[in-house]
């Protein structure tokens, strides 16, 4: 596995993990219809305008030459927190037949190390109330629920904010 941080040619390689990991990871969860929407062309635009940023990275792993999982890490925009100490991961996907080999612990360690480095405090994430094997999967690595709630205003699903202390150790 070799993780690197994605350029804009990897755009549709993103936007396609995103879309075929919502299929599966939100199904029961998300809506049928906000999931039938969530539609490649959109979302290759999508990552391509967060890939271009320069200053908060997109992350991608690669596997025998095929781009199988990414993050992003941003500093956090809740109005609740300080963003110059508070970062905040904003979407970790892995394809669906990958899922449990590694990719998305290879993912969060590089993050929150990158979060380390840069100084931060605290990370935080949203996650569906929902979704339970993401919430273990983070709860795994010392996330825990902060009391964060909200509602998304086009899907009216539920989500939880869940937040880490890092140790700068």
């Amino acid at each position: 596995m070799t993780l690197r941080r994605a350029t804009p040619a990897d755009a549709a390689a993103v936007g396609h993990i995103h879309v075929e990991s919502w299929k599966v990871a939100y199904r029961g969860v998300m809506p049928d219809d906000v999931i039938a929407r969530t539609d490649l062309a959109y979302r290759t635009q999508f990552w391509a305008e967060r890939i271009a940023d320069r200053e908060w990275p997109v992350f991608l792993i690669e596997e025998d030459g095929q781009r199988v999982a990414f993050c992003q890490m941003v500093s956090s925009r809740d109005p609740d927190d300080d963003a110059t100490r508070v970062g905040h991961i904003t979407s970790i996907h892995v394809l669906p037949q990958l899922r449990g080999r590694g990719h998305g612990r290879m993912l969060m360690d590089h993050v929150l190390n990158e979060f380390r480095r840069r100084g931060f405090a605290e990370v935080t994430l949203w996650v569906l109330e929902e979704n339970r094997n993401a919430r273990a999967f983070y709860e795994k690595y010392g996330f825990e629920p902060d009391g964060g709630t909200r509602r998304d205003p086009r899907t009216d699903v539920s989500e939880v904010r869940y937040r880490i202390r890092l140790n700068r150790g």
